[in-house]
Protein backbone atom coordinates (compact mmCIF):
# COMPACT_ATOMS: atom_id res chain seq x y z
CA UNK A 1 0.00 0.00 0.00
CA UNK A 2 1.39 3.42 -0.90
CA UNK A 3 2.11 6.06 1.71
CA UNK A 4 -1.17 7.93 1.52
CA UNK A 5 -1.91 11.57 2.24
CA UNK A 6 -2.86 12.31 5.82
CA UNK A 7 -5.56 14.84 4.87
CA UNK A 8 -8.16 12.66 6.58
CA UNK A 9 -6.73 10.67 9.47
CA UNK A 10 -9.25 7.88 10.04
CA UNK A 11 -12.07 9.40 12.04
CA UNK A 12 -10.10 12.54 12.92
CA UNK A 13 -9.86 15.64 10.76
CA UNK A 14 -6.89 17.94 10.58
CA UNK A 15 -7.93 21.52 11.04
CA UNK A 16 -9.33 22.86 7.79
CA UNK A 17 -8.99 19.57 5.94
CA UNK A 18 -12.26 17.83 6.70
CA UNK A 19 -15.33 19.03 8.50
CA UNK A 20 -16.63 16.65 11.18
CA UNK A 21 -19.98 14.99 10.89
CA UNK A 22 -22.46 14.68 13.69
CA UNK A 23 -21.91 11.70 15.96
CA UNK A 24 -23.49 8.52 14.68
CA UNK A 25 -23.97 9.74 11.11
CA UNK A 26 -22.56 8.54 7.81
CA UNK A 27 -22.73 9.64 4.19
CA UNK A 28 -24.55 7.11 2.04
CA UNK A 29 -22.32 4.23 1.19
CA UNK A 30 -24.04 1.16 2.57
CA UNK A 31 -22.79 1.31 6.14
CA UNK A 32 -25.02 3.19 8.53
CA UNK A 33 -23.54 4.66 11.65
CA UNK A 34 -26.62 4.28 13.79
CA UNK A 35 -25.64 3.80 17.41
CA UNK A 36 -21.97 4.59 16.85
CA UNK A 37 -20.18 7.27 18.85
CA UNK A 38 -17.85 8.24 16.04
CA UNK A 39 -16.93 11.76 14.91
CA UNK A 40 -16.63 10.97 11.21
CA UNK A 41 -15.22 13.53 8.76
CA UNK A 42 -17.09 14.44 5.62
CA UNK A 43 -14.70 12.36 3.49
CA UNK A 44 -15.96 9.16 5.14
CA UNK A 45 -18.56 7.44 3.00
CA UNK A 46 -19.28 4.71 5.56
CA UNK A 47 -18.84 4.18 9.30
CA UNK A 48 -19.59 0.64 10.46
CA UNK A 49 -19.14 -1.30 13.66
CA UNK A 50 -16.63 -4.04 12.86
CA UNK A 51 -17.99 -7.59 12.73
CA UNK A 52 -15.65 -10.42 13.61
CA UNK A 53 -15.16 -13.25 11.13
CA UNK A 54 -17.61 -16.11 11.93
CA UNK A 55 -16.00 -18.83 14.06
CA UNK A 56 -17.05 -22.51 13.88
CA UNK A 57 -15.97 -24.84 16.71
CA UNK A 58 -16.16 -28.63 16.31
CA UNK A 59 -15.74 -30.16 19.77
CA UNK A 60 -14.53 -33.76 19.96
CA UNK A 61 -15.34 -34.76 23.56
CA UNK A 62 -13.76 -37.72 25.35
CA UNK A 63 -16.34 -39.99 26.96
CA UNK A 64 -13.91 -42.69 28.06
CA UNK A 65 -14.53 -44.41 31.39
CA UNK A 66 -11.80 -42.41 33.14
CA UNK A 67 -13.90 -39.27 32.64
CA UNK A 68 -16.01 -40.62 35.53
CA UNK A 69 -13.13 -40.02 37.97
CA UNK A 70 -14.01 -37.80 40.90
CA UNK A 71 -12.91 -34.18 41.00
CA UNK A 72 -13.91 -31.20 43.07
CA UNK A 73 -17.66 -30.74 42.73
CA UNK A 74 -18.40 -34.02 40.92
CA UNK A 75 -16.65 -35.98 38.16
CA UNK A 76 -14.50 -34.95 35.23
CA UNK A 77 -17.50 -35.56 32.97
CA UNK A 78 -19.96 -33.51 34.99
CA UNK A 79 -17.49 -30.65 35.39
CA UNK A 80 -16.56 -30.56 31.70
CA UNK A 81 -20.12 -30.82 30.38
CA UNK A 82 -21.26 -28.17 32.84
CA UNK A 83 -18.46 -25.88 31.66
CA UNK A 84 -19.49 -26.41 28.03
CA UNK A 85 -23.06 -25.47 28.92
CA UNK A 86 -21.82 -22.32 30.65
CA UNK A 87 -19.70 -21.43 27.64
CA UNK A 88 -22.67 -21.86 25.29
CA UNK A 89 -24.82 -19.60 27.44
CA UNK A 90 -22.40 -16.69 27.63
CA UNK A 91 -23.35 -13.34 26.11
CA UNK A 92 -21.29 -11.86 23.29
CA UNK A 93 -20.99 -15.04 21.18
CA UNK A 94 -22.59 -13.58 18.08
CA UNK A 95 -20.96 -15.12 15.03
CA UNK A 96 -19.85 -18.27 16.91
CA UNK A 97 -21.18 -21.68 15.84
CA UNK A 98 -20.57 -24.97 17.66
CA UNK A 99 -20.86 -28.67 16.80
CA UNK A 100 -20.20 -31.76 18.93
CA UNK A 101 -19.16 -35.40 18.66
CA UNK A 102 -17.88 -37.90 21.21
CA UNK A 103 -15.15 -40.48 21.33
CA UNK A 104 -15.46 -43.36 21.41
CA UNK A 105 -18.61 -44.14 19.46
CA UNK A 106 -19.75 -47.69 18.68
CA UNK A 107 -18.24 -49.41 15.67
CA UNK A 108 -20.63 -49.29 12.70
CA UNK A 109 -21.63 -52.63 11.21
CA UNK A 110 -21.95 -51.07 7.75
CA UNK A 111 -18.33 -49.96 7.62
CA UNK A 112 -16.68 -53.34 7.07
CA UNK A 113 -13.12 -53.06 5.82
CA UNK A 114 -11.15 -55.91 4.25
CA UNK A 115 -7.90 -54.06 3.50
CA UNK A 116 -5.12 -54.14 6.09
CA UNK A 117 -1.86 -53.07 4.44
CA UNK A 118 -1.45 -49.74 2.67
CA UNK A 119 1.03 -47.05 1.73
CA UNK A 120 -1.40 -44.22 0.86
CA UNK A 121 -5.03 -43.52 1.80
CA UNK A 122 -6.27 -44.63 -1.62
CA UNK A 123 -5.04 -48.18 -0.93
CA UNK A 124 -7.74 -48.52 1.73
CA UNK A 125 -10.46 -48.35 -0.90
CA UNK A 126 -13.77 -47.33 0.66
CA UNK A 127 -13.81 -44.06 2.58
CA UNK A 128 -14.78 -45.86 5.78
CA UNK A 129 -11.61 -47.96 5.57
CA UNK A 130 -9.09 -45.13 5.62
CA UNK A 131 -6.97 -43.30 6.31
CA UNK A 132 -3.69 -45.18 5.94
CA UNK A 133 -1.76 -44.88 9.21
CA UNK A 134 1.67 -46.46 9.68
CA UNK A 135 1.09 -48.98 6.87
CA UNK A 136 -2.35 -50.12 7.97
CA UNK A 137 -5.89 -49.04 7.16
CA UNK A 138 -7.40 -47.51 10.27
CA UNK A 139 -10.86 -48.90 9.48
CA UNK A 140 -9.48 -52.45 9.48
CA UNK A 141 -7.76 -51.93 12.81
CA UNK A 142 -11.03 -50.60 14.18
CA UNK A 143 -12.72 -53.94 13.56
CA UNK A 144 -10.12 -55.58 15.78
CA UNK A 145 -10.58 -53.15 18.64
CA UNK A 146 -13.90 -54.30 20.09
CA UNK A 147 -17.02 -52.16 20.29
CA UNK A 148 -15.34 -48.76 19.85
CA UNK A 149 -15.03 -47.45 16.32
CA UNK A 150 -11.63 -46.82 14.81
CA UNK A 151 -13.25 -45.52 11.63
CA UNK A 152 -12.62 -41.81 11.06
CA UNK A 153 -15.88 -41.25 9.18
CA UNK A 154 -17.84 -42.25 12.31
CA UNK A 155 -16.34 -39.22 14.05
CA UNK A 156 -16.68 -36.96 11.02
CA UNK A 157 -20.44 -37.34 11.42
CA UNK A 158 -21.39 -35.04 14.32
CA UNK A 159 -23.78 -35.90 17.10
CA UNK A 160 -24.85 -32.27 16.86
CA UNK A 161 -24.04 -30.45 13.62
CA UNK A 162 -22.21 -27.12 13.72
CA UNK A 163 -24.81 -24.37 14.05
CA UNK A 164 -24.95 -20.80 15.38
CA UNK A 165 -25.28 -19.87 19.04
CA UNK A 166 -27.42 -19.43 20.97
CA UNK A 167 -29.82 -21.66 19.01
CA UNK A 168 -27.65 -24.78 18.97
CA UNK A 169 -27.04 -24.70 22.74
CA UNK A 170 -30.23 -26.61 23.55
CA UNK A 171 -29.38 -29.46 21.16
CA UNK A 172 -25.84 -29.78 22.56
CA UNK A 173 -27.03 -29.75 26.17
CA UNK A 174 -29.66 -32.39 25.37
CA UNK A 175 -27.07 -34.54 23.60
CA UNK A 176 -24.60 -34.38 26.49
CA UNK A 177 -27.33 -35.35 28.96
CA UNK A 178 -27.79 -38.63 27.07
CA UNK A 179 -24.09 -39.57 27.25
CA UNK A 180 -21.88 -40.79 30.06
CA UNK A 181 -18.29 -42.08 30.36
CA UNK A 182 -18.00 -45.74 29.34
CA UNK A 183 -15.50 -46.26 26.50
CA UNK A 184 -11.80 -46.48 25.75
CA UNK A 185 -9.83 -43.69 24.01
CA UNK A 186 -9.46 -43.98 20.19
CA UNK A 187 -7.78 -40.60 19.81
CA UNK A 188 -6.40 -41.22 16.30
CA UNK A 189 -9.76 -42.01 14.69
CA UNK A 190 -11.55 -39.28 16.65
CA UNK A 191 -9.06 -36.60 15.66
CA UNK A 192 -8.97 -37.69 12.02
CA UNK A 193 -12.75 -37.59 11.85
CA UNK A 194 -12.87 -34.22 13.56
CA UNK A 195 -10.43 -32.55 11.19
CA UNK A 196 -12.13 -34.19 8.20
CA UNK A 197 -15.47 -32.70 9.21
CA UNK A 198 -13.98 -29.30 10.02
CA UNK A 199 -12.23 -29.29 6.64
CA UNK A 200 -15.45 -30.10 4.78
CA UNK A 201 -17.29 -27.47 6.79
CA UNK A 202 -14.63 -24.84 6.07
CA UNK A 203 -14.80 -25.59 2.36
CA UNK A 204 -18.58 -25.17 2.42
CA UNK A 205 -18.32 -21.95 4.48
CA UNK A 206 -15.20 -20.22 3.10
CA UNK A 207 -15.88 -16.94 4.90
CA UNK A 208 -15.75 -18.68 8.30
CA UNK A 209 -12.87 -19.97 10.42
CA UNK A 210 -13.40 -23.62 11.43
CA UNK A 211 -11.28 -25.26 14.17
CA UNK A 212 -11.25 -28.51 16.14
CA UNK A 213 -11.28 -28.70 19.94
CA UNK A 214 -10.05 -32.07 21.24
CA UNK A 215 -11.08 -32.43 24.89
CA UNK A 216 -9.60 -35.50 26.57
CA UNK A 217 -8.23 -36.74 29.88
CA UNK A 218 -5.36 -38.86 28.70
CA UNK A 219 -3.39 -40.79 26.13
CA UNK A 220 -4.92 -43.02 23.43
CA UNK A 221 -5.68 -46.58 24.46
CA UNK A 222 -6.90 -48.21 21.22
CA UNK A 223 -6.80 -48.02 17.41
CA UNK A 224 -3.54 -46.38 16.33
CA UNK A 225 -1.96 -45.32 19.64
CA UNK A 226 1.23 -43.92 18.09
CA UNK A 227 1.61 -40.32 19.27
CA UNK A 228 3.77 -39.60 16.23
CA UNK A 229 0.95 -40.66 13.92
CA UNK A 230 -1.63 -38.69 15.89
CA UNK A 231 0.57 -35.57 15.79
CA UNK A 232 0.84 -36.08 12.03
CA UNK A 233 -2.97 -35.98 11.68
CA UNK A 234 -3.03 -32.59 13.40
CA UNK A 235 -0.05 -31.31 11.41
CA UNK A 236 -1.60 -32.27 8.07
CA UNK A 237 -4.82 -30.48 8.99
CA UNK A 238 -2.94 -27.35 10.05
CA UNK A 239 -1.00 -27.31 6.79
CA UNK A 240 -4.24 -27.26 4.77
CA UNK A 241 -5.73 -26.40 2.47
CA UNK A 242 -7.96 -25.39 4.06
CA UNK A 243 -6.04 -24.71 7.25
CA UNK A 244 -7.69 -26.40 10.23
CA UNK A 245 -6.17 -25.73 13.65
CA UNK A 246 -6.46 -28.29 16.44
CA UNK A 247 -6.82 -27.01 20.00
CA UNK A 248 -6.43 -29.44 22.89
CA UNK A 249 -7.87 -29.33 26.40
CA UNK A 250 -6.31 -31.91 28.71
CA UNK A 251 -8.24 -32.84 31.86
CA UNK A 252 -6.21 -34.57 34.57
CA UNK A 253 -2.63 -35.48 35.30
CA UNK A 254 -1.88 -37.87 32.43
CA UNK A 255 -1.75 -35.13 29.80
CA UNK A 256 1.97 -34.62 29.14
CA UNK A 257 1.73 -35.91 25.56
CA UNK A 258 -1.11 -33.58 24.56
CA UNK A 259 1.22 -30.66 23.91
CA UNK A 260 2.56 -32.52 20.89
CA UNK A 261 -0.90 -32.73 19.31
CA UNK A 262 -1.54 -29.06 19.97
CA UNK A 263 1.85 -27.97 18.65
CA UNK A 264 1.43 -30.07 15.52
CA UNK A 265 -2.06 -28.68 15.12
CA UNK A 266 -0.84 -25.09 15.10
CA UNK A 267 -2.05 -24.04 18.53
CA UNK A 268 1.30 -23.96 20.41
CA UNK A 269 0.39 -26.00 23.50
CA UNK A 270 -2.50 -27.79 25.18
CA UNK A 271 -4.70 -26.12 27.76
CA UNK A 272 -4.25 -28.25 30.86
CA UNK A 273 -6.98 -28.54 33.50
CA UNK A 274 -5.73 -29.49 36.98
CA UNK A 275 -8.22 -31.91 38.52
CA UNK A 276 -7.04 -30.84 41.95
CA UNK A 277 -8.65 -27.45 41.35
CA UNK A 278 -11.91 -26.11 39.98
CA UNK A 279 -12.23 -28.19 36.81
CA UNK A 280 -15.41 -26.44 35.69
CA UNK A 281 -13.86 -22.96 35.80
CA UNK A 282 -10.55 -24.07 34.27
CA UNK A 283 -12.30 -25.78 31.38
CA UNK A 284 -14.50 -22.74 30.80
CA UNK A 285 -11.43 -20.50 30.83
CA UNK A 286 -9.77 -22.79 28.29
CA UNK A 287 -12.82 -22.65 25.99
CA UNK A 288 -12.83 -18.86 26.12
CA UNK A 289 -9.09 -18.69 25.53
CA UNK A 290 -9.45 -20.99 22.51
CA UNK A 291 -12.23 -18.87 21.11
CA UNK A 292 -9.97 -15.82 21.11
CA UNK A 293 -6.84 -17.69 20.00
CA UNK A 294 -8.66 -19.34 17.10
CA UNK A 295 -10.03 -16.11 15.73
CA UNK A 296 -7.82 -13.42 17.14
CA UNK A 297 -9.04 -9.98 16.13
CA UNK A 298 -10.11 -10.65 12.56
CA UNK A 299 -12.92 -8.59 11.06
CA UNK A 300 -14.85 -8.71 7.85
CA UNK A 301 -14.44 -5.74 5.51
CA UNK A 302 -17.76 -3.89 5.20
CA UNK A 303 -19.01 -3.30 1.70
CA UNK A 304 -20.10 0.19 0.65
CA UNK A 305 -22.45 1.05 -2.20
CA UNK A 306 -19.75 0.13 -4.73
CA UNK A 307 -16.31 -1.53 -4.90
CA UNK A 308 -14.15 -0.93 -1.84
CA UNK A 309 -11.06 1.25 -2.32
CA UNK A 310 -8.63 -0.56 -0.04
CA UNK A 311 -6.42 2.51 0.14
CA UNK A 312 -9.29 4.30 1.88
CA UNK A 313 -10.02 1.98 4.79
CA UNK A 314 -9.38 2.91 8.42
CA UNK A 315 -9.79 1.03 11.68
CA UNK A 316 -10.74 2.96 14.80
CA UNK A 317 -10.84 1.73 18.38
CA UNK A 318 -13.50 3.27 20.60
CA UNK A 319 -12.45 2.85 24.29
CA UNK A 320 -15.23 1.55 26.50
CA UNK A 321 -14.54 4.10 29.21
CA UNK A 322 -15.44 7.01 26.97
CA UNK A 323 -11.91 8.07 26.05
CA UNK A 324 -10.88 9.53 22.71
CA UNK A 325 -11.09 7.23 19.66
CA UNK A 326 -7.77 5.83 18.45
CA UNK A 327 -7.09 5.40 14.73
CA UNK A 328 -4.97 2.27 14.27
CA UNK A 329 -2.25 2.48 11.61
CA UNK A 330 -1.99 0.03 8.73
CA UNK A 331 1.11 -2.20 8.44
CA UNK A 332 1.98 -4.31 5.42
CA UNK A 333 1.77 -7.72 7.09
CA UNK A 334 1.91 -9.58 10.39
CA UNK A 335 5.70 -9.46 10.15
CA UNK A 336 5.52 -5.66 10.23
CA UNK A 337 3.46 -5.51 13.40
CA UNK A 338 5.17 -3.60 16.23
CA UNK A 339 6.23 -5.56 19.31
CA UNK A 340 4.14 -3.12 21.30
CA UNK A 341 1.78 -0.46 20.08
CA UNK A 342 -0.97 -0.47 17.50
CA UNK A 343 -1.38 -1.80 13.98
CA UNK A 344 -3.53 -3.81 11.59
CA UNK A 345 -3.07 -5.59 8.26
CA UNK A 346 -5.03 -7.40 5.56
CA UNK A 347 -5.20 -11.18 5.40
CA UNK A 348 -4.19 -10.87 1.75
CA UNK A 349 -2.78 -7.50 0.60
CA UNK A 350 -3.69 -8.22 -3.03
CA UNK A 351 -7.25 -9.47 -2.59
CA UNK A 352 -8.21 -8.70 1.01
CA UNK A 353 -11.22 -10.27 2.70
CA UNK A 354 -10.36 -9.63 6.35
CA UNK A 355 -8.86 -6.96 8.58
CA UNK A 356 -6.61 -8.43 11.28
CA UNK A 357 -5.32 -6.53 14.31
CA UNK A 358 -1.70 -6.96 15.37
CA UNK A 359 -1.23 -9.14 18.42
CA UNK A 360 -0.39 -6.35 20.87
CA UNK A 361 -3.36 -4.31 19.65
CA UNK A 362 -5.69 -7.30 19.85
CA UNK A 363 -4.65 -8.08 23.42
CA UNK A 364 -5.30 -4.51 24.56
CA UNK A 365 -8.67 -4.24 22.81
CA UNK A 366 -9.94 -7.63 23.98
CA UNK A 367 -9.21 -6.58 27.56
CA UNK A 368 -11.66 -3.69 27.10
CA UNK A 369 -14.94 -5.60 27.20
CA UNK A 370 -16.95 -2.40 26.68
CA UNK A 371 -14.84 -1.11 23.80
CA UNK A 372 -15.70 -1.17 20.11
CA UNK A 373 -13.86 -1.42 16.83
CA UNK A 374 -15.22 0.61 13.91
CA UNK A 375 -14.27 0.61 10.25
CA UNK A 376 -14.56 3.65 8.00
CA UNK A 377 -14.42 3.83 4.23
CA UNK A 378 -13.62 6.88 2.14
CA UNK A 379 -10.63 8.46 3.91
CA UNK A 380 -7.00 7.82 3.02
CA UNK A 381 -5.64 4.97 5.10
CA UNK A 382 -3.35 5.93 7.97
CA UNK A 383 -0.10 4.06 7.35
CA UNK A 384 2.49 3.11 9.97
Amino acid sequence: MPNHSWLCVGLFALVGACGPKDRGSSDGGGGGGGGLTVDAPTCATSVTKADQVPLDLYIMLDQSSSMSDSVMGGTKWSAVTSAIQTFLGQPGLDGVSVGLQYFAVPAGTSNSCTVLSCTVDADCGATACGPCIAGACLGYLGQLGGNDSCTASDYATPAVEIAPLPGVATAIESSMSMHSPSTSTPTSAALQGAVDHAKAWQQAHPSDVAVVILATDGDPTECDTSLTDIDAIAATAAAGPPKILTFVIGVGTDTSNLDGIAQAGGSTSAYLVDTGGNVNQQFLDAMNAIRHAALGCAYTIPMGSGPVDYSQVNVVYQPGGGGNPVTLPYVMSQANCPASGNGWYYDNPTTPTEIILCSSTCTAIEADTMGEVDITLGCATVVQ
